[in-house]
């Protein structure tokens, strides 16, 4: 079994299996990776990752690199060799750490460049001894970070929030809210904020908006909906608002 996640998180879990009660953990091994975001620009074009790993028993990782696009709002990711990544595949022992370096190959452009690089979990685990009328498993996590090539120059940093475009064509009673990155780097969504009369709701709104990209959030409208609708998008270039009439139908 495979779990993917974005962040450093559990390497391997053992755990217990009583027929009838489920499962438990056992056991668990944590480790560190930092940093768990990497940015890269044409004055830093390596950058340097740390895994540690404070188990009792040695963890193999394998590297892969993805192309990260956000066509018509939604994340897609591809095969590339525009990122380098030394050495590709690692044992780390027990209670030891290994630095990953990690550089570019493609030239700047105007936009930054966006990848995700993964960090496989690819050891062999023996299963630990367990009680008699128990048995285990191991559960192997993933650990998915985000790398960015900035474009050259000063960053150039945009966000702009409106209606979505197909906003007349969804019901009545669906709203709907977009936000366009027209700057030159990601852009971090933190909250969305939405406000009537006598009316409010917050959406949660996590993500990363790429450059040039947009992201988009429906929600459900209240039942008595006039005037006009405040939203506000808290991003890591600070707050973004606008006021927008509610249409009629």
């Amino acid at each position: 079994m495979r779990l993917q996640l974005t962040k450093s998180a559990v390497t391997w879990v053992s755990l217990c299996v009583l027929p009838g009660l489920g499962l438990w953990p056992s056991a668990a091994h944590a480790l560190t990776i930092s940093p768990v975001l990497v940015e890269l620009s044409p004055a830093r074009r390596v950058a340097s990752i740390t895994i540690t790993n404070p188990g009792d028993r040695p963890l193999s990782f394998q590297t892969q690199v993805r192309a990260w696009r956000q066509p018509d709002g939604a994340d897609a990711y591809a095969d590339t060799d525009e990122l380098f990544v030394v050495p590709p595949i690692a044992e780390i022992a027990a209670g030891g750490s290994q630095i990953f370096r990690v550089t570019t190959r493609t030239r700047p452009s105007a936009e930054e460049h966006a990848y995700r690089l993964i960090f496989e979990d690819v050891s062999e685990l023996a299963a630990p001894a367990t009680p008699a009328g128990e048995s285990s498993i191991n559960i192997r996590v993933n650990h998915d970070l985000p790398v960015f090539f900035a474009a050259p120059g000063k960053l150039h940093l945009q966000a702009r929030l409106g209606p979505c475009a197909n906003a007349a064509a969804l019901p009545a009673t669906t709203g709907c809210v977009r936000l366009d990155n027209e700057g030159s780097r990601y852009l971090r969504v933190k909250s969305l904020t939405l406000e009537g009369a006598n009316w409010r709701k917050d959406i949660n709104a996590g993500t990363r908006v790429l450059a040039g990209a947009w992201r988009q959030w429906t929600f459900d409208r209240p039942a008595q909906s006039t005037g006009s609708l405040r939203v506000r998008a808290e991003t890591s270039d600070g707050p973004v608002t606008f006021e927008w009439p509610i249409p009629t139908r």
